[in-house]
């Protein structure tokens, strides 16, 4: 399995009327692009606002690190807002 960047692009009308078009990135987990596309259009955000896809971006590695997916049952995702960013001290 790899990693994918979708980039999709949808119009909200609670935005501007509509008139400018917004733009989200989701990753997925897929085998090939093909099958990265298919997935991302059963996801239920991109489904509800009527996305469309911009581009996709096979992801290898980063900074020089490859990357390994491993299968888990539970995803975790840890987020820092834009006031706890300001206070991240290093783990020294």
């Amino acid at each position: 399995m790899k990693l994918y960047l979708i980039h999709t692009g949808y119009y909200d009308k609670s935005i501007g009327d509509g008139f400018y078009e917004q733009h989200t990135n989701i990753f997925i987990v897929a085998k090939n692009p093909y099958s990265a596309k298919e997935k991302i259009k059963k996801n239920k955000e991109y489904v509800s606002k009527k996305m469309h896809i911009d581009g996709i971006k096979e992801i290898e590695n980063i900074d020089g690190y490859d990357l390994k997916l491993i299968k888990k049952n539970k995803q975790k995702v840890t987020s820092f807002n834009h006031y706890q960013v300001r206070f991240l001290k290093s783990d020294k």
